[in-house]
């Protein structure tokens, strides 16, 4: 009987164990401390003294997460101060949608559930929700996302007005947080890794990291992703390429990526598509555009063939 009762009690201590262990980091504690900065400089005129409770009691308090972000991206108090200033509807609006993201935390562990389904090797990230200035949806080091929670949240309720075209059509079409966790989670697991340290070698190697990160996003999800480069890009395939081919192996990105327009994410997107759609084994079709070395060009002409895209 004793040792059945052993037996029981490390089934249940390897469970636990387990468990803890699997478990996903999801850090959301700046969030409340940036309403908080927010509402406080509102309760004084003096702008010298916005900027340094801004400091003070936002990023100097934040978590480690903001605070690499925050230097990855420069962020400064003076930059937050004006933005929240110059776009009153904008914060007020997306107030609430922040405020409710941890309501996704167990949806975002599904995502991450489903990811290690189809890539037993993925290493689970340490997520941090953050808000910026209208900056950045997003980025990530090796071992973390680093979601900009004020661009994520975002939905068709979100006002837009005086923010550029690229926001004002995310906006409309972003539904939640899940997508962008989703593409991001990606950038964490692929050869390359931190895609804010890696050399501007070649345009191919950029748009399929970023496009790979928006084809899994979309397997995970189990729906298509609706972002603006994703519509155009659908209805203008052909013309697309025919363009992005002549410049594929240059180191020039501004054409195609983080443009407020990046129709590079797309073609990406649709070379990761097309390999996979044409791939006999669908694991290793997954695990082989992870682990590509996209700064090798060699390596990235062989895949764009074995893709079949546009042939």
């Amino acid at each position: 009987m004793n040792g059945i009762k052993n037996s029981i009690l490390l089934l249940l201590t390897s469970f636990v164990t387990t468990t803890l262990c699997a478990q996903t980091h999801i850090y959301y504690s700046d969030i409340d401390s940036f309403w908080k900065t927010f509402d406080s400089i509102h309760t004084v005129n003096d702008s010298a003294e916005q900027i340094r409770l801004i400091q003070t009691m936002y990023l100097d308090k934040g978590t480690k997460g903001l605070k690499e972000l925050a230097q990855i991206r420069n962020w400064t108090p003076s930059k937050f101060q004006k933005s929240i200033f110059a776009h009153p509807d904008f914060w007020t609006s997306i107030r609430p949608n922040t405020l409710k993201v941890k309501e996704d935390k167990a949806d975002i562990e599904k995502l991450i559930a489903a990811y290690k389904k189809l890539y037993p090797p993925f290493k689970t990230p340490a997520i941090y929700f953050i808000i910026g200035y209208i900056g950045t949806g997003g980025t990530t080091t090796q071992t973390e996302v680093l979601i900009g929670t004020e661009i994520g949240a975002s939905d068709s309720t979100t006002n837009s007005v005086g923010l550029n075209p690229f926001l004002q059509g995310y906006f409309k079409t972003n539904k939640g947080i899940l997508q962008i966790v989703a593409h991001e989670l990606s950038h964490t697991q692929h050869k390359g890794g931190d895609m804010e340290d890696r050399a501007h070698t070649n345009l191919l190697g950029f748009c399929i990291a970023e496009g790979l990160c928006d084809f899994i996003a979309e397997l995970l999800l189990q729906h298509p992703l609706q972002a603006p480069y994703m519509i155009y890009g659908k209805e203008h395939e052909k013309e697309i390429w025919q363009k992005f081919k002549q410049e594929m192996h240059g180191t020039e990105l501004k054409n195609w990526l983080y443009n407020g327009v990046d129709l590079g994410y797309f073609v990406g997107y649709a070379i990761c598509k097309s390999y996979y759609v044409h791939a006999a084994d669908k694991a290793k079709a997954i695990d082989y555009m992870i682990n590509l070395d996209n700064e090798q060009i060699a390596d990235l002409d062989k895949f764009l063939v074995a893709s079949r895209y546009m042939q």
